[in-house]
């Protein structure tokens, strides 16, 4: 009785109530119209010429060999254009009465299935059910029911979350998992979560001095220092808990309920199912499950100012690193490795200037499962992207000179060559009386081996995540650079 109860209430806190708004669109109106034998590009501009529609696109995706022979007999602009852009395989969104046609990663893959509690067995409506770091998932219907559409193809996580039950987390490797199945997903009510809940109504206790300093030092490893942090909000930091590891203010966060943060330098909303944040001896580690959703543009400059701020963070990132590495395409990709040595007389980690083959110092091996690889690493590496170059702000705050005069990082002391962009090099901008603000470093970032045998999937992503830690420039962005796994650029 008391947990039907319980199950009543949840209920009752996640139903909510949306208006729909009614105001007619450009997409609304109808018309008819005839294409005889026309390719898509010639299509659109008999349609613009129709109705004096505005569209924006990249002529690169419209494919030129799809031929159009179709009439449409008073119907809405909206129905024309999904059908005729299903043709080419695109779709659209409209900005202000502008259609953006984009291209559509296309599969038919679905996952489907039912949430329900594992003992009552009665379903939980209103879950939230999404693939992990993606912007697909969707909230179940009154009988816990919920359908994901057009799924890529790739391996992925699927999480499951509900008020006052134990998150999970199911990992899908292979295609024919999900085809033609239907899942039943058990969750577990969190006594820890119930307690929270039964004193919804309370007064929130004010932060402490301590607590607000601390919430400070995370919004700022959390978020990172990139251009795009700058532009990142956490909306919900009430829902945080900090904890003091030892005298060296190290420090470990958990969040007792959804984390949500809008990040407005890339278009995307991300609520985040933080499990452990811990920041110790000058190093951070990340865990948690991660659900993004794209923020509605003002303008249309706003929707191309987020794609081109996503083609940035895309390119150099630990996922289009793991992507080149995975496919065999480093050098092409723009990205270098080497080897980092410790030097217990500098205290510094060094690199060779001549570094041995990428062969000899990691390795990628594909296991038996669709989607799932093997990085194996005979030490920690440096990762080098030549594509970009680390801006002033990040190389007055992470780089100096070491005693020995060479650039090194001085979160980790890592010290490396200088390389410009005609591939010399020089092991001491001294020698040339260079000033530091005055020499361009291509993108430099370290991956910290906890275990040197780490699963990887594809799209690229490190399956356990406690197995690294990062310094350099990817710790420079961190969770304002993320991107969707199902993120491709153009």
């Amino acid at each position: 009785m008391h947990r039907n109860i319980i199950v009543s209430l949840l209920l009752f806190v996640a139903i909510k109530i949306t208006a729909q708004d009614n105001q007619n669109s450009v997409l609304d109106h109808k018309l008819s119209i005839e294409f005889d034998d026309v390719s898509l590009p010639n299509a659109l501009r008999q349609l613009n010429r129709e109705v004096s529609l505005s569209f924006s696109y990249n002529s690169n995706i419209i494919p030129r060999d799809t031929r159009i022979t179709e009439r449409y007999e008073n119907v809405s602009l909206r129905l024309l254009l999904d059908d005729l852009l299903s043709k080419g395989n695109l779709y659209y969104r409209e900005v202000q009465g502008t259609i953006i046609i984009l291209k559509r990663i296309y599969s038919e893959r679905k996952i489907q299935g039912k949430v329900v509690d594992v003992e009552t067995q009665e379903p939980l409506p209103f879950a939230n059910v999404f693939i992990d770091n993606s912007t697909l998932g969707v909230a179940t219907d009154l009988d816990g029911n919920f359908v994901i559409e057009n799924i890529p193809d790739i391996g992925f996580n699927l999480v499951v979350s509900y008020v006052g039950y134990e998150s999970k987390s199911i990992p899908f490797n292979y295609k024919q998992e999900v085809e033609d199945r239907r899942f039943i997903i058990e969750m577990k009510i969190d006594p820890i979560a119930l307690e929270s809940i039964q004193v919804i109504g309370k007064a929130r206790r004010r932060k402490t001095r301590e607590a607000r300093r601390l919430f400070k030092r995370f919004e700022e490893e959390f978020l990172g220092k990139s251009e795009n942090a700058k532009s990142c909000v956490i909306v919900n930091p009430e829902v945080l808990e900090f904890e003091i590891l030892d005298s060296l203010d190290n420090y470990r966060v958990t969040a007792e309920d959804m984390l949500f943060v809008e990040n407005r330098a890339l278009g995307f909303r991300v609520s985040y199912l933080l499990e452990e944040f811990r920041f110790e001896n000058g190093l951070k580690m990340n865990i948690g499950k991660a659900q993004f959703k794209e923020l509605e543009p003002k303008s249309r400059r706003q929707y191309r100012n987020w794609e081109e701020a996503r083609e940035k963070a895309y390119k150099g990132s630990v996922q289009h690193f793991l992507n080149a590495l995975i496919t065999g395409k480093l050098d092409q990709e723009g990205f270098k490795i080497n080897v980092i040595n410790y030097d217990s007389v500098t205290s510094e980690y060094t690199t060779p200037l001549n570094p041995a083959p990428v062969s000899e110092i990691i390795q990628v091996e594909k296991t038996d499962k669709e989607y799932l690889y093997t990085l194996k690493a005979r030490q920690d590496i440096e990762v080098t992207y030549t594509g970009e170059y680390e801006d002033d702000e990040y190389k007055k705050l992470y780089r100096s000179s070491s005693k020995s005069g060479n650039y090194k990082y001085t979160d980790k002391k890592a010290r490396t060559s200088i390389e410009f962009s005609n591939g010399q090099s020089l092991t001491s901008y001294q020698v040339f009386g260079m000033d530091l603000e005055d020499v361009e470093l291509f993108q430099k970032s370290i991956i910290f081996f906890n275990n040197h045998e780490t699963p990887i999937g594809f799209p690229g992503q490190f399956l356990r995540p406690r197995d690294v830690t990062f310094g350099g420039w990817w710790r420079w962005g961190a969770f304002s650079d993320w991107l969707p796994l199902n993120y491709r650029p153009n």
